[in-house]
Parts: structure tokens; sequence; C-alpha cells
């Protein structure tokens, strides 16, 4: 998880997430194999069958939304994103949900930031949120902020990216330049300790290497960018000159194994529970 040094530096790293998801609203399903391969087993996590009310905590084109009203049946229930495009695009994907009656767990969106949650102490029974962690700045303010907002005895499960992420990227950059072109994950270990200090109880935690292929180095690079996860915090410049991206992508092509072209990714996978008292 990026740190900001101070207010405007927050602000101006969260329009920038909010920008690339923007941009890639239209195009994030088609190329969202990854994301759906960890939402499934994410799934698999769920504590319990039913969940009054209920928060998707960064549900970019709202793919989980479907799986978590059938399995939870939720009278209350709310997704939440940074990005108004990837809500637009959840809102048009999932009309039946919101088209049913209030009393049955019409659906809701909210463009908020996941750090300042606009909701009531105690207000959700079982937070979920798969893959949108990374993203954030300040962990502990995260974790505080999804503990204030769960009742007591309720839920978190997550999904989120850690050290050791897409390493076949950042080896194919060495000896062409020292810039970062991973963002930095933590370890899980650390993200546990950060959830302890917020008071939660874990339940359940595993990490998990998720191996993903490709038949050319520049359908991994779409990969990311398809999906607005192209975005390296803390890297000066941007702009790259086509000598050096062929480089890259001769670099990356001797990195090919049987399957194709790796791009593999570590995985947490974690429920926490609110202490009743």
């Amino acid at each position: 998880m990026p740190i900001a040094n101070d207010g405007e530096d927050s602000f101006h790293y969260k329009r920038q997430v909010a920008q690339r998801f923007d941009r890639a609203a239209l195009t994030y399903d088609a190329y969202a194999d990854f994301q759906r391969v960890v939402l499934d087993r994410l799934f698999r996590h769920l504590p319990c069958s039913h969940a009054n009310a209920v928060l998707d905590v960064g549900t970019g084109t709202g793919q989980a939304l479907a799986t978590l009203s059938q399995t939870l049946s939720p009278s209350l229930f709310m997704a939440l994103d940074l990005s108004f495009q990837m809500l637009e695009t959840a809102r048009t994907s999932n009309h039946l949900l919101t088209d049913l009656p209030s009393q049955q767990g019409a659906l809701s969106f909210i463009c908020g930031d996941a750090e300042s949650l606009p909701f009531s102490d105690n207000a959700f029974d079982l937070l979920f949120s798969s893959l949108a962690m990374q993203w954030c700045l300040q962990p502990k303010t995260l974790f505080s902020e999804l503990y204030r907002a769960t009742a007591p005895g309720g839920y978190l499960v997550f999904s989120t990216l850690c050290e050791g992420s897409m390493p076949e990227i950042e080896q194919a950059w060495q000896g062409i330049d020292n810039a970062p072109h991973v963002n930095q994950y933590p370890r899980l270990e650390a993200l546990l300790a950060q959830v302890t200090e917020c008071h939660w109880q874990i339940r359940h935690s595993e990490l998990a290497t998720v191996p993903m292929w490709f038949s050319a180095p520049e359908d991994a690079i779409h990969s990311l960018k398809k999906v607005g996860a192209s975005l390296v915090v803390n890297k000066q410049n941007n702009s790259m000159s086509p000598s050096k991206w062929k480089t890259f992508i001769k670099q990356y092509e001797q990195l090919r194994e049987k399957r194709g072209i790796p791009l593999r990714y570590q995985v947490a996978f974690v429920v926490l529970q609110k202490p009743c008292s």
C-alpha cells in the first residue's frame, strides 16, 4: 500500500486512481480474468449464509454483487467505489438488483473513499472487498474505518495483493532503468499485524500464488492497463521511449514458460470479525 506525505499528495493520488479506473470502466470486464479468479476463490471464504446489511468495498464493475445478493440475501445492500464510471458500469450490469423493492435488498451505489466511509457506526453485518485495498493509502485508517462501520460480531472478508506480486515485470526491467515498475505491497505478516492493531479478530488468512498466462508480453501488460491497474506510485515519469519499450518486451519474452508468458500474483485471502463486546 502506498504512503502519501500529506493531504495534498493524498488527494492527488486518489484522483489519479479514480481517473485510471474511470478510463478502464468500459474495458475492465473483458480483461479481468485474474480478478475473476481471485473473486471466485474469495467467495469460498464467506463465513455465513445470511447477512442483513452488506457493503461491497471497491466494487468496480460490480462483478461480486449478484453472488453476494444470492448468497447472503441482504435487506440493506450497498456498493462503494472511488470511480464514478465504474459505478455506472456496475449499475448497468446489475440493474435487476437495483430494481428490487427496498425490503428485498435493493442495491444502492455510493461513490466514496474506503478510508473515509460515508456511513454510520455499526452499519453493516458483512463488508466484502476483492483486490481493492492495495489502492488505499493508509492501512491503519482503512482498517479502522471498516471496523467502525461493521456491527459487533460482523465480518470483513477481503483479498489484496502482497509482496512478491508480478516479479516477471520487475525482472524484465532489470538493467533497462532504475525506475519502479511495480507497486510495493506488504508482507502478509505485516498486513495481519495492521488489522490486529485495529482490534479485528483474524478468523482465516492465507497467502496464495495465482499465476496467469498470456500468449505474448504485450497481452500481460494489457491485462493491467485495460483494468486500470497500471498506475505505479512514486514513478516520476510515465513516458517511455519506443526503444525502451521494445527492449522490455524482448526481456519479458525470455521469461516464457511452457504455458506461455507468466504473470504471477501473491494474493492474501482474509476473514476478520469484529468482537461482539
